[in-house]
């Protein structure tokens, strides 16, 4: 089958599974002893940056919303404690609409692969358990960048940048794509803010992934 795009990219939370609230509220969690109102300011700034690693958010939570220093070891016990936090909740989101039946109809057709701040152990653990991890040529997780794996990707499947698809819900794989060319669907769901500029395209799930990719949409 001839499709628009050869490669495509997906992020996890938010395009693959609908895990973005719940990964919010295990930054809450973590600092659920401090005053409300940094914890307010902490949900805010996760909200506003899914694209950006555990690590660094806390680096700036503990600098910028406590003004207090981080060593490496406080930064592992807090990254060690969001983990704990979210595992129960990723082993039980529900795949977005239309992610699950639309990886599955692509494989073979399209090159597919998954790019996320989220640790890449976790990724492979999350895909394996819903018994997709092989729909994926492959996976990348913190600490890689997502402008790095994008240029990878490009390179190891020999494509122009127009022949790749990259799917996210943030800005951060929004610019990563532009920066190197690479078209882009936001995935911005019913009820969440925005922050895409004008003229992006835009989908509320899945349900339409192969009908873009086979240029139908």
């Amino acid at each position: 089958m001839k499709t628009r795009y050869r490669s495509i990219i997906y992020d996890f939370d938010g395009v693959i599974l609908d895990t973005v609230t719940a990964k919010v509220d295990a930054f809450a969690h973590v600092y659920r002893d401090e005053e409300p109102a940094k914890i307010a300011a902490i949900r805010a700034y996760a909200e506003a940056n899914g694209g950006m690693s555990r690590c660094e958010k806390f680096r700036y939570f503990e600098g910028s919303v406590f003004h207090r220093p981080l060593s490496e070891a406080r930064l592992g016990e807090l990254c060690t404690q969001y983990r704990a936090a979210v595992e129960a909740a990723v082993a039980s989101a529900r795949f977005i609409d239309g992610a699950l039946e639309g990886i599955t109809r692509l494989h073979g057709i399209a090159a597919q692969h998954v790019v996320s701040a989220a640790p890449e152990d976790e990724l492979r653990s999350a895909l394996a358990e819903r018994g997709i991890c092989n729909r994926f040529k492959s996976i990348g997780g913190a600490p890689k960048s997502k402008l790095s794996e994008f240029r990878r990707i490009l390179g190891e499947d020999a494509v122009e940048a127009g022949e790749v698809l990259a799917i996210g819900d943030s800005l951060m794989e929004y610019h990563a794509a532009v920066d190197l060319g690479i078209p882009f669907l936001a995935i911005v769901a019913p009820g969440v803010p925005d922050r895409f500029p004008d003229g992006v395209q835009r989908e509320g799930n899945l349900l339409n992934l192969v009908s873009l990719i086979n240029g139908q949409g």
